[in-house]
């Protein structure tokens, strides 16, 4: 028995032995990468792991890391993403220079999919031209609340937005007439495009193919039609691949639509619950653009409601779209700060830590509070909601105007607070899974005005029962 346990500990040391001695030098080799081009090299486990293959730099590691470069005073720090060599921009001239792609390019694949060539065609000019189709849709799940707020019940705002968002999709994306049973086989695709529970392939020809009514006629703002278009006559895509291309951006554009509308709505209704003195102010400030259970929003009264636009403005900066961004460095960069020594060489990926830029008081001050009249001073290069330059969002203008439709139709008709029966924890922009467990109660407003009424009436009547002794009031 004593010679087995001897053998098996010259065994295991043996083995401790080797592994030692082929990571220090890896180790030591990773980090003389970095050293080597004048730039800091992270530190821990978490960041040897990410020198292997297959092991992900995940963002919500992201935060530590950037907190070691800011002690260190360091504009950029060297990590690894499955091996390859990666930057975290930590200084904003460092993330400015990254989006601007002048000597940076988009990874070649986001999420493991192939970027969009055409993020640009979806602009202000072209949603504006389908406000009137979203107003329809945004008209009904107001009113689909109007139970839901005489009874002061609970709603899930991910869940009733969701539902909104992808009718708007749908219709907006084909121009075509919505039928009950086709927008439910639409909404079933979306699901499974955003859950994975289908092939990425199958889901595009679906988005690019399908017709929602049975004699195909489609209006002009037919957003398939322009993608189409704008492929056709792209200097960056050849005929061949012009049909691909429109699958590409249609798949990215109606997935994304709809999951970011929903986030950021959820977002902007949470912060208004939590802060009912910047709710009440908006409020006012709708009453005094809108018309009582005005079911249609111009876009002229959209642009005469800033603290509408400062209001989405900030929830996108508590809440950004895109936490994290990836640019792929061109040829050399010089970092800056480092007198010419720091350098970033050809093929490697800079991460720009959106989020954390977003909540760094060095940019935003105060960042954890919700505050609408910061914009527009502190709107600086530091805010880039929906990642910047060429790349940005496809979908970013019809996710920024739907979720004002929504936000202006809901708070103008109705008071949204949280719900004080359910624990209800703030959503978080790095865990998508957050926003779907908020919850808030909605309640008329007439029906507020009469509780807050009786509520005061109450209380004076209790005083004056305490101390006028036998006078009362009838109506109680």
């Amino acid at each position: 028995m004593g010679a087995y346990v001897t053998w098996t500990l010259e065994v295991l040391a043996f083995t401790i032995f080797v592994v030692v001695a082929a990571v220090v030098p890896y180790t030591r080799r990773k980090r003389d990468y970095w050293t080597n081009r004048g730039v800091m090299a992270a530190a821990g486990y978490r960041s040897l792991a990410n020198t292997l293959p297959g092991f992900r730099l995940h963002d919500k590691s992201l935060s530590g890391h950037l907190n070691d470069a800011k002690a260190a005073g360091a504009a950029v720090l060297g990590l690894y993403d499955s091996g390859r060599p990666t930057v975290l921009a930590c200084d904003i001239r460092v993330a400015v220079a990254a989006m601007a792609n002048d000597g940076f390019a988009e990874a070649e694949t986001k999420d493991g999919c192939e970027m969009s060539l055409l993020p640009s065609i979806v602009d202000a000019g072209a949603v504006t031209a389908v406000l009137p189709t979203m107003a329809v849709s945004v008209a009904e799940l107001i009113t689909s609340l109007e139970a839901v707020a005489n009874r002061r019940l609970t709603i899930v705002p991910w869940t009733e937005v969701k539902k909104c968002a992808t009718t708007i999709v749908a219709t907006c994306v084909y121009g075509q007439p919505m039928v009950d049973s086709r927008i439910k086989a639409f909404a079933e695709q979306c699901d499974k495009a955003l859950s994975g529970a289908s092939s990425r392939p199958t889901i595009t020809d679906y988005f690019a193919s399908y017709n929602l009514s049975s004699d195909g006629r489609a209006s002009s703002t037919n957003f398939k039609q322009i993608l189409r278009a704008a492929a056709a006559y792209s200097d960056k895509i050849d005929a061949d691949v012009a049909d691909k291309q429109v699958r590409l951006d249609m798949f990215e554009f109606v997935t994304g639509t709809i999951k970011q509308t929903a986030a950021l709505v959820t977002g902007a209704l949470y912060e208004l619950a939590l802060n009912q003195n910047i709710q009440n102010h908006l409020r006012e400030q709708l009453d005094s653009v809108l018309d009582e259970h005005q079911e249609q929003v111009t876009i002229d009264q959209l642009d005469r409601l800033p603290y509408l636009e400062n209001v989405l403005k900030e929830a996108l900066r508590k809440y950004p779209l895109a936490t994290v961004v990836r640019r792929l460095a061109t040829k050399p960069y010089v970092v800056p700060g480092t007198g010419g020594r720091g350098t970033i060489e050809p093929d490697s990926l800079i991460v720009v830590p959106v989020n954390e830029l977003h909540h760094d008081d060095k940019h935003f001050p105060e960042p954890d509070k919700f505050q609408p009249n910061r914009f527009p001073e502190q709107l600086s290069s530091a805010y880039m909601p929906h990642g910047s330059g060429p790349q940005s969002y496809i979908g970013k203008y019809f996710v920024e105007l739907e979720a004002k439709l929504v936000i202006a139709m809901l708070v103008s008709r109705y008071e949204v607070h949280v719900d004080g029966a359910k624990s209800c924890t703030p959503p978080n922009p790095l865990d998508q899974k957050s926003f779907e467990g908020v919850c808030m109660t909605v309640a008329n407003r007439s029906s507020v005005r009469e509780w807050t009424m009786c509520t005061s009436l109450r209380h004076i009547h209790m005083s004056n029962d305490g101390n006028a002794g036998d006078r009362k009031f009838l109506f109680f």
